[in-house]
């Protein structure tokens, strides 16, 4: 049974409608303390501070929408290890603690599963921009302006 629908008029034109193809949409959870944010999109971006670190989990979906089991373990990986680290939940594979651990910049976190849940391997990369801005002031520093200028004289 095909998925498309061909309309001829005249024998001289044909259209062809075909569905669109799934979109592929992430799903990604934040956790923060007590706060667990979970959002859904085709592109996934997070800013952090680069004095915090985050817990995010990554959740698989069909074409439908509806959740989706892989194969074996995810993953996870930084495209910039001097930037941010990612560190496996030792419990649960689709969970990870990303942690800031250089200069303001940014990175690429990309968790990758097998989506074949037979014999075969196909390679599924669901990925997330992470900007590291800087993190809260924790001391300051006092800088000369101006060259040195004469003490103007008082007026008697």
């Amino acid at each position: 049974m095909s998925n498309e629908i061909t309309l001829t008029i005249g024998g001289a034109l044909e259209l062809i409608l075909k569905p669109p193809p799934p979109e592929i949409i992430t799903v990604v959870s934040v956790r923060y303390g007590n706060f667990t944010a979970a959002a859904r999109g085709t592109h996934m971006a997070y800013t952090l501070p680069v004095d915090k670190m985050i817990e995010v989990k990554v959740a698989y979906v069909d074409s439908h929408g509806n959740a989706a089991a892989v194969d074996g373990d995810v993953v996870w990986a930084s495209s910039d290890e001097a930037l941010a680290t990612v560190t496996v939940s030792p419990d649960d594979s689709t969970e990870c603690q990303i942690t800031p651990v250089g200069p303001a910049g940014s990175a690429q976190i990309t968790a990758t599963a097998d989506a074949d849940l037979g014999a075969g391997v196909r390679e599924l990369v669901t990925m997330l921009d992470l900007t590291l801005i800087a993190g809260e002031a924790v001391a300051g520093t006092i800088s000369v302006v101006g060259d040195q200028q004469p003490i103007p004289t008082a007026k008697k």
